[in-house]
């Protein structure tokens, strides 16, 4: 009875038909992927050379076993088809996607090249003084990249050269740094490149894993429908009950050969019986040395647990110091004791340092202290010497101004003499010249008075012409006389009235100088008796100096003390800030160790978790492969036990063969082997004509290239012929 290995569901036998076979038949679920329904050739007229099973009882079960194949075959070259279209769909909406993208993208690059080309101006013959340009999309050694971008490279190193050459030139070392960024940088976009692929490739893998693992699902639901024990016994049931429809003849004939050999039913079920009970014996034995074996290991694993129980709850320092945790932190406490002792003698040193530093300063303070005291009185005395110097050069300087005042009234007196006298002097020589004018005058007149007197009548008109000159002349000095005295008297009258202002004015000055004096001598007297009151009061004050210079001294005596009770306390404060840092140092490095012992033990957290998520999933496969080797050595036994009975059974049904060898089993021997070789039995069929041969025989016609069937000589390839168990 043929069986396929190859197909995902088990399918029907010569005398075994499934639930699913009765309910939906081969000729019922027609589908337009599966193959017509035909008939084998058969020889008609001496056409074709006539099969060789033709005759036998089992022609219709190979044929409808053939059939059935073929349809399955079919259904899965339909899911196949199915898929592989579904992803062919899915390919070509990326294909496209993908396409759209890749020409924005390039219009995107041309926009962007003729946009910087425009904002560079003409392109220039630079070709000559053009630098090398350091690229960041150094792909070199990605082909694809090069393949796309391969078209417009030129255009883009040309403008992106033309742009580094306007940038400024920058030393070596950074063009050297920039060369291995950009190297780097595109090893990262190929390694993010390639990661995308790799992450599209996943996902596409992950879906199909998906209808895989759908599939897998569907095909074992359907295996555990065909290895349920009910629909085994409904099938069973089916194939021995006496109301199958269209028995067989090969098993009808069995039947009535089982009859007609004389033994009864009850007589076949005991030995089956006597296997199955020697089965059960077998495996109970084979189960009760497992049970003792698993006792065994119980207990040892029940006292190992409790002995680990007690470890746990009582755990002593040899255990503590045996574990990992322990030794660091020991390790750490050394270095945290070596670091403190080394602190500590560094300390001392300090402390050592820090009081000599300390001595120092008291004595260089007290130093100081005594230089700026000295200082202090030096510039006192020169302060009073400064002061006294001061009232004197002051009294001194009172004395110089008012003799500068007295005179500059003296000399504005002298000034204003000297205009007077010389207004007098201008005075006078108007006069002068008005007294000659008179003096010319009065010549004249007397010239006139010596010259004989004539009568007019007489008088020529010459000589009166000379006199009317002449009168005319001393008529002009007159008004010129005039005019001088004129002027001499307007001079002589303002000076007259000036002198009477001016003696009235002094006469006034002299008033109130003389009030002045009274006041000046009444503010003198004043003075004199507020001096008097100064000089009590500086006595006073010199007296209060005193006093206060000897409360001074105290106060510095009390500030010497203070001082060194500051000192004292600066002392202790900066031990005790010495003592603080050491102490926050401490702090610090017990935090950063606490830290550090966190995230170690966080790590070692996270490893028991996972060593226990390990040895759960141990334990599970464990106990998984420790119930399946038991189940297997059930197995093993029950079927050495049937092993043995088979062997028994077919001792005597040897015998039995050589006492009664008959030509049925021959024949049915004859159709078991292969009718190519006569050698091998048959174990493959064809697909393309259903006919069964041995394996060897159809690898044979494979490697010699005759691969046509031996019967029917229909051609056939690597891929159409099955793997069948007799």
């Amino acid at each position: 009875m043929p069986v396929a290995e190859a197909s995902p569901v088990a399918s029907s036998e010569s005398g075994f038909v499934k639930m699913e076979d009765r309910k939906r038949a081969a000729t019922s679920d027609h589908n337009d992927s599966a193959p017509p329904l035909k008939k084998q050739a058969t020889s008609v007229n001496g056409g074709s050379k006539p099969h060789p099973d033709a005759d036998m009882p089992w022609k219709d079960d190979l044929e409808r076993f053939q059939k059935d194949a073929i349809w399955r075959q079919m259904q899965e070259y339909k899911r196949e088809k199915v898929s592989l279209e579904a992803k062919l769909k899915d390919m070509s909406k990326a294909a496209t996607r993908h396409n759209e993208h890749l020409r924005v993208i390039d219009t995107w690059y041309n926009q962007l090249i003729d946009e910087v080309k425009l904002l560079l101006g003409a392109a220039e013959d630079i070709k000559r003084d053009r630098p090398t340009f350091q690229s960041s999309l150094s792909f070199d050694d990605v082909d694809n990249f090069e393949k796309h971008l391969k078209s417009r490279s030129n255009d883009i190193r040309d403008i992106i050269s033309r742009l580094v050459k306007n940038t400024p030139k920058s030393p070596p070392e950074i063009s050297e740094l920039q060369s291995q960024l950009a190297k780097k940088l595109a090893e990262e976009k190929a390694t993010i490149a390639e990661l995308d692929k790799a992450l599209s490739e996943k996902q596409q893998l992950e879906e199909s894993l998906e209808e895989a693992s759908l599939r897998y699902m569907v095909a074992e639901k359907k295996l555990d429908r065909a290895r349920s024990l009910t629909v085994a016994k409904l099938e069973k049931q089916y194939i021995l009950g006496p109301q199958r429809p269209g028995g067989d003849s090969a098993s009808g004939k069995r039947e009535e050969q089982s009859v007609s050999n004389g033994a009864t039913p009850s007589a076949e079920r005991g030995p089956e019986l006597d296997e199955a009970h020697n089965k059960l014996v077998a495996i109970s034995e084979k189960q009760k040395e497992q049970l003792q074996k698993l006792e065994t290991e119980n207990a040892n694993l029940l006292s190992q647990i409790t002995d680990l129980n007690i470890k746990r709850s009582k755990l002593t320092d040899d255990d503590y110091a045996h574990t990992d945790l322990f030794k660091q932190m020991r390790s750490q406490y050394d270095d945290v004791v070596k670091r403190i002792n080394h602190l500590e003698a560094t300390n001392v040193q300090l402390r050592e340092e820090a009081m000599k530093l300390r001595s120092e300063r008291t004595a260089y303070r007290n130093q100081v202290d005594e230089e700026t005291q000295n200082v202090i009185a030096e510039k006192e005395a020169q302060l009073m010497r400064a002061e006294t110097d001061l009232a004197r050069i002051r009294n001194a300087r009172d004395e110089l101004l008012a003799d500068q005042q007295m005179r500059k009234a003296a000399q504005e007196q002298e000034k204003t003499a000297v205009l007077k006298v010389q207004e007098l002097a201008e005075a006078r020589n108007a006069q002068i010249a008005s007294l000659e004018s008179e003096v010319a005058r009065l010549r004249l007149q007397v010239e006139n008075a010596k010259a004989p007197q004539a009568d007019s009548s007489d008088i020529p008109v010459e000589e009166l012409r000379a006199k009317y000159q002449a009168l005319e002349r001393q008529y002009a000095m007159l008004n010129t006389e005039l005019t001088s005295m004129q002027t001499a008297c307007k001079k002589y009258s303002m000076l007259a009235s000036q002198k009477v202002t001016d003696f009235s004015a002094l006469e006034d000055k002299m008033a109130r100088l003389t009030a002045e004096k009274s006041k000046a001598d009444q503010k003198y007297f004043a003075a004199m008796k507020s001096k008097e009151a100064r000089d009590l009061e500086v006595r006073t004050l010199r007296i209060q100096n005193s006093k206060s210079s000897d409360i001074v001294s105290q106060l510095k005596e009390s500030e010497a003390a203070t001082r060194s009770l500051l000192a004292n306390m600066e002392k202790q404060v900066s031990e005790t800030k010495e003592a603080l840092n050491s102490m926050m140092n401490k702090h610090h490095a017990t935090q950063q160790q606490l830290a550090e012992n966190g995230i170690v033990i966080e790590g070692l957290k996270g490893q028991i978790n996972e060593l226990k998520t390990l040895s759960t999933s141990k334990d599970a496969t464990l106990a998984s492969t420790s119930s399946a080797c038991r189940q297997a050595e059930t197995e093993i036994e029950g079927l050495k036990a049937t092993l043995a009975d088979t062997k028994k059974s077919l001792d005597n049904w040897k015998n039995k063969s050589l006492g009664n060898s008959s030509s049925e089993y021959e024949m049915l021997r004859t159709l078991a082997l292969c009718t190519v070789c006569r050698r091998n039995f048959k174990n493959t069929a064809i697909k393309t004509c259903g006919h069964v041969f041995c394996k060897d025989c159809v690898e044979e016609r494979l490697t010699s290239r005759s691969r046509k069937c031996p019967n029917c000589n229909r051609s056939f390839g690597n891929n159409d012929y099955m793997h069948i168990t007799l």
